[in-house]
């Protein structure tokens, strides 16, 4: 399965070593955005920000599985999560897991559609187990 992780850009680390567990597991990763630099602010950026948005958007069509790292702040992951969202209801997919201390924070995360977990551990185990 081919998976994405939405998170802060200060997660980086922690998105990376979730990457690597994945990895193990046999699944790819739809789209690292780890690669990105800082380039805020966005309006001296454009192009940069719109191939990224572009890329993320792309990775997020890609996925299988869609995780959200949640987080009282951050730019774009709250969008990332309404893409893969409603790509799920429309089109049936990815699975959308919203993970971390912040996953009761929106009604949106009480969808039918999204599983809610503790930490990225329960995921993985769930991985594992859809191989």
């Amino acid at each position: 399965m081919k998976v994405y992780i939405a998170g802060k850009f200060g997660d980086k680390a922690l998105v990376l070593e979730a990457f690597a567990r994945i990895r193990e597991l046999g699944h790819s990763i739809a789209y690292d955005w780890t690669t990105h630099k800082n380039i805020q602010p966005y309006a001296q950026n454009q192009g940069t920000a719109r191939a990224y948005s572009e890329n993320e958007l792309a990775g997020i069509a890609d996925c299988d599985v869609f995780i959200y790292l949640s987080s009282d702040g951050g730019h774009t992951l709250h969008m990332e999560f309404g893409s893969a969202l409603m790509l799920a209801r429309k089109a049936g997919k990815p699975m959308v897991y919203a993970v971390g201390e912040f996953n009761d924070r929106s009604p949106w995360f009480f969808n039918g559609l999204v599983r809610r977990r503790d930490t990225i551990d329960e995921v993985i185990a769930e991985l594992r187990g859809a191989q």
